[in-house]
């Protein structure tokens, strides 16, 4: 089974969805007032980032695939054709 790298992009589009869902929601039910959602998407905004840098400074693991670059040493001609 490959391992495949994690979809950032996907993850932050989802959330900035559910962000923009979850505020209309909360306003058209009026549960929070104008204030408290903005102290909530501040405190989350705040989590996330922290996240993010929790993310970064972590250490990343070893990648198992092969080396696409060329080995060093001699070139042969019959391999690589020079026009």
């Amino acid at each position: 089974m490959n391992r495949h790298p994690f979809c950032w992009q996907n993850l932050v589009f989802g959330l900035f969805f559910l962000a923009i869902v979850g505020s209309w929601a909360v306003r058209k039910t009026d549960l929070l007032t104008t204030r408290e959602l903005s102290l909530t998407a501040a405190a989350v905004l705040i989590l996330l980032g922290l996240i993010g840098v929790a993310a970064t400074l972590r250490p990343r693991r070893p990648n198992n695939t092969p080396s696409q670059t060329e080995p060093e040493g001699e070139v042969h001609e019959e391999a690589h054709p020079q026009p």
